[in-house]
Formats: structure tokens, sequence, C-alpha cells
């Protein structure tokens, strides 16, 4: 029995020495918070798992306007058994400025006041804190990554623009895949350094050519945003957009132990909270009478890239955000893993906010399926109300 104490003990203090050695010690952490658990990848239910920094509610709220209806309705059972069936933890709708529907599950301990993990939508609110870093005259989309970090400074790297990084298309090889235990993305989302882990990546082939979803492009903006301003990128997001949208209650978003938010993912809140930041995308950048990011900014975060030099034609993405069409109406989306969504629907002038464990496989137009079918619920509660 010794002998196998003694063996078990030292086989661990190897493994856990050889994972140091190759810069694999994040397995531990994701082996706790996701594979321990029974998942193959990150959940939306980590928060304690988390060093987060918080993002306080706004010292100005703006609660949302409620109907007289609010409370009342009682979504179709088809409606219920799809959420229930995929572990659906809340939904919220918002019509013309007003709540109509924050519903949280009852299936599910702890959903009515669960934070959820916003997974990639957190990649749009870096979106937006870039475009308050333009508004502030800190620095363009237009200007070479390199103006803000010399590495970049050198052969095709010097073609590397802002608006490159925002729309996904640097060229860059980060790699995407959060289920490689081993990848970029799982050192990122379990690790420690992570801008760090951006030092050896350069462009390939020309800047600006091709379009590839990376989250490591992400990162790369808040390293440009962090070399303009002397805060944090959540204190930073804190101050100029989620205080300004007035959010009554505090959000928190996951950072690593030098500080800086694991900001392509890993933000925390309610679907009511997350509702106004497809508000501000409805509103053109303006909240109440103050014009929080420029018009023209939201514009053409919300505009698709269109055609390139490889021949694509890129219709479904802008600056970090999805976009599409259903039934002849336009919707622009924050988008992240496992079905969360905020929906922003310009000539319905209707939010919609779904989040949860899982989401229906497949997509339509490079779009999840479950945007159309979360869209399709949004309308049935404005028309029923």
């Amino acid at each position: 029995m010794k002998k196998t104490v003694f063996f078990a003990t030292l086989a661990c203090m190897c493994l856990y020495t050889l994972a140091h050695v190759t810069d694999n010690r994040h397995l531990w952490t994701g082996l706790r918070e996701c594979y321990f658990r029974g998942y193959k990848d990150a959940q939306v239910d980590d928060l304690r798992f988390k060093e987060c920094r918080q993002i306080p509610a706004s010292l100005s709220p703006r609660p949302w306007p409620t109907s007289e209806d609010f409370g009342a309705l009682r979504l179709p059972q088809a409606i219920l058994d799809s959420t229930h069936r995929f572990k659906t933890t809340g939904l919220a709708v918002v019509h013309r400025d007003t709540l109509l529907l924050d519903w949280t599950s009852d299936q599910i301990p702890g959903a009515d006041t669960m934070r959820t993990n916003s997974f990639s939508m957190a990649k749009t609110m870096t979106a937006l804190a870039i475009g308050a870093a333009e508004q502030e005259g800190l620095l363009s989309v237009t200007d070479p990554v390199a103006k803000h970090l010399p590495r970049f400074g050198k052969g095709r790297n010097a073609d590397l623009t802002i608006e490159h990084v925002l729309q996904m298309r640097s060229n860059i090889p980060f790699g995407e895949s959060y289920k490689n235990p081993f990848g970029f993305m799982a050192k990122c989302t379990y690790g420690d350094d992570i801008l760090r882990r951006l030092e050896n990546f350069e462009v390939e082939g020309q800047p600006g050519a091709t379009w590839k979803y990376q989250g490591g492009n992400t990162l790369l903006l808040q390293e440009i945003l962090l070399s303009v301003v002397d805060v944090s990128l959540g204190e930073w997001f804190s101050t100029h957009i989620w205080g300004p949208l007035g959010a009554t209650e505090a959000a928190f978003w996951a950072i690593d132990n030098q500080g800086h938010e694991r900001n392509y993912a890993c933000f925390y809140s309610t679907p009511s909270q997350y509702a106004r930041l497809g508000q501000l995308l409805l509103d053109s950048g303006k909240v109440g009478d103050k014009q929080v990011l420029s018009q023209d900014f939201i514009s053409r975060l919300m505009s698709p890239i269109g055609p390139l030099s490889d021949g694509s034609d890129i219709q479904h993405y802008g600056y970090q955000v999805w976009m599409g069409e259903h039934n002849g109406h336009r919707f622009t989306h924050y988008s992240g893993l496992h079905g969360q969504y905020i929906i922003a629907v310009p000539d319905l002038d209707l939010v919609a906010v779904r989040t949860g464990f899982f989401r229906p496989k497949g997509k339509v137009r490079h779009v999840d399926v479950d945007v159309y079918h979360t869209i399709d619920m949004a309308t049935r509660v404005a028309q029923a109300l």
C-alpha cells in the first residue's frame, strides 16, 4: 500500500513538473473547471472558478421600463420544451426600449441569479471599447498596428491595420480550437500571461486578404488598447460603456495573473443587462441624450466586410460582430459558444437575448440556426403584448 501511494505521488509530481516545463500547467486548471465536471470545453456557469475584475453597476442606473403585462407572459410550450432541452438559463426581450420578457429557467438551480459566461459576445464588447478609444482621439481603426505596437513594424506585419484585426482579417495563425487542451485558446482560457502569448505571432501572407475567425485577434485588440490608455480594459469598458449604458447590476470579467482580461470571452452578466448592449446598437451608440459611441463607428461596426481579394464575400461579419437576415429583417448579433446571443433587429426595434448551456447544431448563412429561433421567439413575445 505504501509503495502504491509513493509511486502515485511520484507520478503526479512528475506530471506536474512536466506541465510546467512544457508550458502546459494550464491543463490542471482546465481539468478542474471543465473536464472533471464532465464537459469537453468551457461552460456558462464557470464564474466561481475565475479570478475576476468587477465591472460596477452604473452610478446613474437606468432601470428598464416594463410593459403593463410584464411578468404575466407565459412562454408557449414549444418554446419551453426547446429551452429545457438545450438548458437555456435565461431569455430577455426588449421592444421599443421596453423590457417585455426577463425569463430564467426553473429547471436549472440558481438560474434566476446566475451571471453567465458571455463567451465570444465579449469580442463585440472589446470592439466597443476600441470605438470609445477612437472617439477619444487615442487611435483610429485605420492606424497601422505598428503605430501602437512597434514589433509589427517590419515586413508584412507593417501593412496590418487595426481594422484588419477588428474584422478578423489579420492573417495571423493563432488557432481557435477550444477543445484542443494544448492549443492557443486553451492556454489563454486557463493559463497565465495571456498577452505574452501574442509576442511570437506574425502575419502570414497578405493582411486583409482573407477572413478567419480567431480569438487571438481580440486579444491583440486589448494589447493595442492598453498601448493608448493607462487603465485596464475592464476599467475602460466600465467607464466608457457599462456605466453610460445605465447598468443596474455589476458584471465581472475574468482576468489572468497580470490583471489582463480574457477578453475574447469570460464576461459575466444577466440577460436583462446584456440586452443593453443590443439596445446600444439599435440606438446608433446613443443612451438617452448622450452619444456614448459615435454613430459613424456603430455604422462601421455593423457593416459587412464585403468582397475580399481571395474571392470571398463576407456578408456575415463586421467589427467583431455577426449579422444576417431573417424574414426580410436585417439583424446584428453578438454571438458566443453554446448559444449566447444578443440580437438587435433595427427595423423591428427589437433586442433578443439568450443564454444557456447548449444550442442546436447547424448554421444557416454562417449564422447559428438558434439565432433565427431566438428572433422568432422575441417576435412572438412582442406580438403577444
